[in-house]
């Protein structure tokens, strides 16, 4: 059980981990360095702790629901990524709502402008799709069978 709550502290440092390299990539600013650094230590010595603890009593790590946990995990990472899904196609309809991206044509047609949909938004999709796809499928197929 003490491997378990390890594993899923040590999973969710990496998480918060990558959301300050994130954030420092793209704003430069001193508290996102210092998270990424303090998370970088955090990981490494989380897992140094869990290789010597399971080393010394890997029957902690055979009691573990392998399974269960991929589940969950799966069906956490979805519901994410449908989260970053839906909030990058709401930014986008609220710039297609406004005047500055888009006009009318002759005949009184809506014409978007390709402002309204930026560089970051489209990467973000296209990149998060790979993985809704696959963690969606793993958990939609273990939802059903049992």
């Amino acid at each position: 059980m003490i491997v378990l709550v390890f594993i899923i502290i040590l999973e969710i440092s990496f998480a918060v981990h990558i959301y300050f390299l994130s954030s420092y990539i793209s704003k430069k600013d001193e508290k996102s360095f210092r998270g990424f650094l303090f998370t970088s230590v955090t990981n490494i010595f989380l897992g140094i702790f869990l290789s010597v603890f399971i080393l010394i009593s890997p029957r902690e790590l055979k009691e573990i629901n392998l399974d269960r946990l991929l589940f969950i995990e799966s069906g956490l990472i979805f519901f994410f990524m449908l989260f970053v899904k839906y909030r990058v196609s709401r930014r986008i309809y609220r710039r297609t709502q406004d005047p500055a991206h888009f006009h009318y044509s002759f005949f009184g047609k809506k014409v978007i402008h390709a402002s309204a949909v930026g560089g970051k938004d489209v990467i973000t999709y296209f990149m998060t799709l790979p993985l809704t796809l696959i963690c969606g499928a793993y958990f939609v197929v273990k939802l059903g069978c049992n």
